[in-house]
């Protein structure tokens, strides 16, 4: 229980101080972002001539999912790397050490807010993407395309808001960066290689369980995709593997901060 209201206290009181000009202008910026691109790049299509705004159209789903996926990342980024790092930093990290459960509650309470602030951006993102891909009749049905992102990118923010959570707990000052080095090296290049090491990545998971809802939106032929990564699983596979990670990571996590002993000090 002590945990649970822990987590709760630190969630609301996270979720009102975000509510400050500075926060409020980088989430605004990251939301816009996306749909201010895909407006951009369509707008200069359609003004040359019908063939290019044709490959405009035949590729906007997964400009979007790129677009979108890219704010989400960044916002989990700035959210849930810096949750020990924001505490040392403003000298209350001793007050949660002598709390009951203040080390865990803390770190769940800030791991649901990263989860909560980064789907609210991503989600904003995407309704916008969705307005300006369907404006030039991109999609064929908005609303389910907005279902079927909006899940994924559920998904998303739940295994790597953890597996950020995670990576700030152990290198406090260089989790950002860290967590930057692990999208570009293991969820970026290690996610494209055709092998079963792939497989161990959240992306090939996530891209899966995309396909498997949205349908086939990646810019090259179904059959040479296959052949590199293999006959798709079922979704609940995926599902599966997701929500575990999601687990193991969040349990790691707590591991980690409870055992840990972190220095206040300069020295």
């Amino acid at each position: 229980m002590n945990w649970i209201n822990g987590a709760l206290a630190t969630f609301a009181f996270e979720i009102r101080r975000s509510f400050s000009l500075h926060r409020l202008m980088v989430a605004i910026g990251l939301a816009l972002f996306p749909p201010v691109m895909l407006s951009v790049v369509a707008r200069i299509a359609f003004t040359r001539n019908s063939r290019v705004a044709g490959d405009v159209v035949q590729y906007m789903e997964f400009a979007m999912v790129f677009l979108v996926a890219l704010v989400c990342m960044l916002m989990l980024l700035l959210w849930a790397t810096p949750n020990v790092h924001s505490e040392l930093e403003g000298k209350t990290w001793n007050f949660l050490v002598i709390r009951p459960g203040g080390r865990v509650a803390c770190f769940l309470g800030k791991y649901s807010v990263a989860v909560a602030v980064s789907f609210a951006t991503a989600l904003i993102s995407l309704i916008g993407c969705v307005l300006v891909a369907q404006s030039y009749g991109g999609l064929e049905d908005p609303l389910y395309t907005l279902a079927c992102l909006g899940g994924v990118y559920g998904l998303a923010c739940l295994v790597y808001g953890a597996i950020f959570s995670l990576l700030g707990t152990i290198f406090i000052k260089r989790a950002m960066l860290v967590g930057a080095g692990f999208l570009i090296g293991v969820e970026g290049i290690l996610a494209g290689l055709p092998a079963v090491v792939s497989k161990f990545t959240m992306s090939y998971h996530l891209r899966e369980t995309g396909l498997s809802w949205l349908g086939w939106f990646v810019p090259y032929p179904e059959s040479e995709y296959r052949f590199q990564f293999g006959p798709a699983w079922p979704v609940w596979m995926h599902v599966g593997c997701i929500l575990l990670m999601t687990t193991v990571a969040l349990v790691a996590g707590m591991i980690v901060i409870t055992n840990r002993q972190y220095i206040t000090s300069e020295e």
